[in-house]
């Protein structure tokens, strides 16, 4: 279980009222949380609110890529899936930009 999102905000983000999938979103949460670490280039320890909590705007974030991938996760397609622009710009404030 994640320290950052809570299960149930997800499953309601992701109108799911069934426990069927309970772990494959457990899954999901875990794969945007380290999608988002990969992408910012910093532990979350590093960015966390004064009071320790997670920032909103990454916790949006977590949400926009938990939807996309709990939505497509059948697709299949010969060309990649578009990058959602509006994740990114939650995510582009946190990146570590060094050399």
């Amino acid at each position: 279980m994640s320290d950052y999102i809570e299960f149930q905000a997800a499953k309601h983000q992701l109108r799911v009222l069934h426990d069927r999938d309970d772990g494959y979103i457990e899954l999901l949460i875990k794969a945007a949380l380290k999608h988002i670490r990969n992408f910012i280039d910093q532990p979350f320890e590093e960015i966390l609110e004064e009071d320790g909590s997670f920032p909103a705007d990454l916790v949006v974030a977590t949400y926009l890529i938990l939807n996309d991938m709990y939505i497509n996760r059948a697709h299949q397609t010969e060309v990649s899936l578009y990058v959602n622009n509006a994740t990114e710009n939650y995510m582009r404030p946190y990146r570590k930009m060094g050399v």
